[in-house]
């Protein structure tokens, strides 16, 4: 009776490994709480400088989630509590292969034990090499919980073909004009000129973006839409002073991100787009848009229904599709941005729009939702880590989604938290790659994996 237990646990264990395995992940291992350099390249048979080269680090700095290559050829030393399944897991190969290549009779492990660790592919999904793309940085000054984005720009500007600052609104009074909208309070003119500057040392186009969000009390973000759209008088006094910040700051372009659009005003904000770029191409500078994400056109639908893709890509040089929060502040816990749908809504997209006009939107954050609960915190990613480093969670890979999550307890009540990291974009890169499109939006610098970078440096050229 026992030998038949052992026997279909054993089944059981290789069926799991094969249907959770994932070979593209393979040659790699997601860094635990209380890990180093060190340790793990003692664990397998290697050396620290050996792992940085590998995975393209400057510091010897870690953390908890973060994927790193394990050089080719590595030897794993077997710890207390491990099995070959779980092994397989780290590696993501199968059960099969571990025996195979170190020549075991049974799947019976010790602690100290040595295992050759077969190479069995690429430590990120086919994305192409030297591919150029357009890379835009949403930029936001310093929020009370969040860093500003300056520090990012200042370091990867080499990564990034233009940034879009947080700065401008429709005005909360009439929405025809234009105010100042700055997350860290009043920023001085010299400020933005410095933020500027700093762009165009490393040749960064700078968007100045425009936006109806974040509106305190009972301000109608959908109204003050509304007014500046309707009549072509005030759809030309706003591009008139658009006009004017872009010739005052020395900005290259504009992006629109004007989300709460009514849906008879569909039409209006087409023509707006179509009014703005004519004023602007002839004089060499750059339109861009930010639409919400959507798998098929629903007039009906009161966030996505507004926005025409096959008008507003005539008359744009980019469109940002926003295909993020497809679970967020309304909805239950679950994949930020799972490579299902993401994939969904390109594919509706590129049959509306150029696909080289396409800039996938990309998230760099995660929500920590109490389970069972909406209105989840917004978190960056070095949050998410600090939360599972301080609640000793572990790190979980979904297969499906493509994404990173992990689970922790708080006073009584379990939470999930659903994140973004350097190994889920690698997946979206796949995306932009096999669809042809022009490049990703990403929401938000200073937010974002620090490893994004590394990935896009080893993946992509920046279009300048």
């Amino acid at each position: 009776m026992k030998g038949t237990k052992s026997i279909a646990f054993i089944i059981t264990v290789i069926a799991a490994v094969l249907i959770c395995a994932s070979p593209i992940l393979a040659q790699t291992y997601i860094i635990q709480k209380g890990d180093t350099l060190f340790s793990i390249s003692k664990r397998y048979g290697t050396s620290v400088d050996e792992l940085k080269n590998a995975n393209s680090l400057q510091s010897d700095i870690i953390y908890p989630g973060q994927r790193l290559l394990i050089p080719q050829g590595a030897v794993y030393t077997v710890m207390l509590g491990d099995t070959l399944f779980k092994v397989a897991q780290k590696y993501g190969i199968t059960y099969q292969e571990l025996i195979r290549v170190n020549s075991l009779l049974s799947s019976v492990i010790y602690p100290g034990q040595k295992l050759r660790i077969p190479s069995t592919g690429r430590t990120y999904p086919p994305s192409g090499s030297d591919n150029s793309l357009y890379i835009l940085g949403f930029y936001v000054d310093k929020e009370q919980y969040q860093p500003s984005s300056y520090n990012r720009l200042s370091a990867s500007g080499n990564l990034i073909s233009a940034i879009a600052p947080f700065w401008y609104r429709l005005s909360p009074e009439n929405g025809i004009d234009i105010w100042e909208h700055l997350t860290g309070g009043e920023l001085a003119a010299e400020n933005k000129i410095a933020v500027i500057e700093q762009a165009r040392r490393n040749d960064v186009q700078v968007l100045a973006l425009v936006h109806n969000l974040l509106y305190d009390g009972e301000i109608d973000a959908r109204k003050l839409a509304s007014e500046m759209l309707a009549t072509s008088d005030t759809r030309r006094t706003f591009i008139n002073q658009l006009e004017g910040l872009i010739k005052k700051y020395g900005f290259d372009g504009v992006n629109l991100d004007i989300e709460n659009v009514y849906l008879w005003d569909r039409d209006k904000f087409s023509l707006l787009v179509k009014e703005l770029y004519q004023r602007l191409d002839p004089q060499g500078y750059k339109v861009t848009v930010c639409v919400p994400a959507k798998t098929w056109d629903d007039r009906s639908n009161t966030w996505s229904g507004p926005f025409d893709y096959s008008a507003i890509g005539r008359y744009s040089h980019h469109v940002a599709i926003m295909s993020y929060d497809e679970h967020g502040y309304s909805s239950g816990p679950g994949p930020i941005a799972s490579y299902g749908w993401v994939e969904n809504v390109v594919k509706f997209a590129v049959q509306n729009i150029p696909p080289e006009k396409i800039l996938l939107g990309v998230p760099g954050y995660g929500f920590d939702w109490e389970t069972g609960r909406v209105n989840p915190t917004y978190l960056s990613y070095s949050q998410a880590m600090d939360i599972a480093v301080s609640r000793g969670a572990g790190i979980r890979w979904d297969d499906y989604a493509k994404v990173p999550y992990f689970y922790y307890w708080n006073y009584g009540k379990e939470h999930q938290v659903w994140f973004e990291n350097a190994s889920s974009l690698t997946y979206k890169l796949d995306i932009v790659n096999r669809y042809a499109l022009g490049g990703i939006a990403i929401w938000r610098l200073g937010m974002e994996d620090p490893e994004v970078w590394s990935v896009l440096n080893s993946k992509v050229v920046a279009e300048k």
